[in-house]
C-alpha cells in the first residue's frame, strides 16, 4: 500500500465553526445579477439593478433613469479619452497574447497568466513605462467588471519590481526647442500676404499665422500639447500687460481646478518672440477676437483658438489635434535647415521643455517655473490674489535679446 493510501482523511470541521471567507484575486467583489459582459462591462449596472429593485408605486421612474444615465456619464468621465484608448489598446494586445497560448483572458484573469505575460514583455525588451501601461489596462478591465485586479497581487508586484531592476533604462526625453532654434523656426513662416494672393498663397499665409501663434504661445506658456491644441479663445483674456490664459483642465489637474498663466508683451527688441502680438494677429485675421474673455461673460469653450484650414482657405470650426503641434514643431525645424537627427529628437513637448530650459538658464527660481508649468499642487495659491506675473517670460525675453542676433521680425509684431 502506498504512503498516500495510508494517510487518514482530515477530521470533519465541527458544524458550529464557520468556514473562513477567502477572497482570491479575480474573485467577484460584488457579484452582479448576471455575469459581466467582458471588456468594457461596468461595475455598477444601474439599469439592471433598477429592473430588479422596484421603487414604490408613485416614484418618478423617469428621474431614476436619468440619474442612472448621469452616473454612467460620470463613470465615463473619470478617465481621459486618451487614457481610455490606451487601455483599450493594452487590453487588446494582452488578449492577442493570451489567445496565442490558449490562456483564459477573463476577466477574471488568473494572476499566473499575468505573471507569464510580464515575463514575455521583459523578454520583448519593452520600456518599463510601456509595461506599466499594459498592466494598468488589465487592472482597469477588472475594476470595471467588479473584480479584484490580479495586478494588485503582492507576488506580481514583486515580479514587476524585479523586472524594473533588470530591464530599467533611462527615459528617452525629447530635446527642448532652444531660443536660437525657435527664432530660426519662426523665420520660415511666410507671414506677409502678397498684394494679389492666389488661393494657395492665402492658405499658406493663414497656416503661417496660425503656426506662429502656436509656436510662440506654446513656448511662452509652457503648455502641454493637448492644452495648447484644445485651448478655447474665451480662455484667453486681454489685459493691459498682455494675455492671461486659463488652463481649465490638464493631465495634472483632471478635476478642473484650473491654473492661470500670465503672458506679457515682449519688448520691441525681441518682438519676433511675442506670443501676445502673434495671438492677436491670428484672432483678428480669423474674426475670432470678439470671443476673448471679458469680465462678466461666461466661458463656454465653444470656439477653439487653433483650427485647421479647408482646401479653400477657410478656417475650420474644430480645434487642432494635439498631434498637429508635434508636426508643426518638426516641420518648421526641418524648414530651418536642421538635420534629421535633430528633427527626430523634437516633439510637441519640446516647446514646454524649451521654456523650462530657457527660464532656468535665465536664473528664474524653480518654484516660479513650476507655477507656470502647473507642477505646483499646493492649496495656498488658491487664496492668493496676485498681480500680473510674467516673471518667467520677461526673463526669457531678456535672455533672447542676448542670444539671438537681429532675427526676422514680422511687421505686425512691431507696436
Amino acid at each position: 500500500m502506498s504512503d498516500l493510501a495510508r494517510v487518514a482523511p482530515p477530521a470533519p470541521r465541527p458544524p458550529d465553526v464557520a468556514e473562513p471567507e477567502v477572497v482570491l484575486h479575480g474573485e467577484l467583489v460584488d457579484p452582479p445579477a448576471a455575469p459581466a459582459a467582458g471588456p468594457g462591462a461596468r461595475r455598477l449596472d444601474l439599469d439592471r439593478w433598477l429592473s430588479t429593485h422596484r421603487p414604490r408605486a408613485d416614484a418618478d421612474l423617469d428621474l431614476l433613469r436619468e440619474l442612472a444615465a448621469d452616473v454612467a456619464r460620470y463613470a465615463e468621465a473619470s478617465r481621459a479619452p486618451d487614457t481610455i484608448r490606451k487601455y483599450d489598446t493594452g487590453w487588446a494586445t494582452f488578449g492577442g497574447w493570451c489567445n496565442e497560448f490558449g490562456f483564459p483572458l477573463g476577466p477574471p484573469t488568473p494572476v499566473e497568466v499575468v505573471a507569464l505575460y510580464l515575463g514575455q514583455m521583459g523578454r520583448d525588451g519593452l520600456a518599463v513605462s510601456t509595461i506599466d501601461g499594459r498592466l494598468a489596462a488589465i487592472r482597469d478591465r477588472h475594476i470595471e467588471a467588479g473584480l479584484l485586479p490580479p495586478t494588485d497581487d503582492p507576488r506580481l508586484r514583486r515580479i514587476r519590481d524585479g523586472l524594473r531592476r533588470v530591464h530599467g533604462r533611462p527615459v528617452d526625453e525629447k530635446s527642448p526647442v532652444r531660443l536660437p532654434l525657435l527664432a530660426d523656426m519662426l523665420a520660415t513662416l511666410p507671414t506677409v500676404l502678397p498684394a494679389q494672393p492666389t488661393l494657395g498663397e492665402r492658405r499658406t499665409h493663414l497656416a503661417a499665422l496660425r503656426d506662429y501663434c502656436l509656436l510662440t504661445l506654446g513656448f511662452a506658456a509652457g503648455l502641454r500639447r493637448e492644452e495648447l491644441a484644445g485651448m478655447p479663445v474665451d480662455h484667453l483674456e486681454l489685459v493691459p500687460e498682455g494675455l492671461r490664459l486659463l488652463v481649465a483642465k490638464s493631465k495634472a489637474d483632471p478635476t478642473g481646478r484650473g491654473r492661470r498663466i500670465d503672458i506679457p508683451y515682449a519688448p520691441d527688441e525681441v518682438a519676433w518672440l511675442c506670443p501676445v502680438r502673434a495671438t492677436l494677429v491670428w484672432l483678428d485675421t480669423t474674426g475670432r477676437r470678439s470671443h476673448l474673455h471679458r469680465s462678466g461673460r461666461r466661458r463656454t469653450g465653444e470656439i477653439p483658438l487653433l483650427s485647421g484650414l479647408t482646401p479653400g482657405a477657410r478656417i475650420r470650426a474644430t480645434a487642432l489635434t494635439d498631434r498637429h503641434v508635434a508636426r508643426v514643431v518638426k516641420a518648421t525645424a526641418h524648414a530651418a535647415g536642421q538635420p534629421p537627427e535633430v528633427v527626430d529628437a523634437l516633439a510637441g513637448h519640446s516647446l514646454r521643455a524649451g521654456l523650462a530650459t530657457a527660464a532656468d538658464e535665465a536664473g528664474v527660481p524653480q518654484p516660479a517655473i513650476a507655477r507656470v508649468l502647473g507642477h505646483n499642487a499646493g492649496t495656498t495659491g488658491r487664496y492668493i490674489r496676485r498681480a500680473f506675473d510674467g516673471q518667467v517670460q520677461r526673463a526669457v525675453y531678456d535672455l533672447a535679446a542676448t542670444l539671438v542676433a537681429s532675427p526676422t521680425v514680422p511687421a505686425w509684431a512691431l507696436r
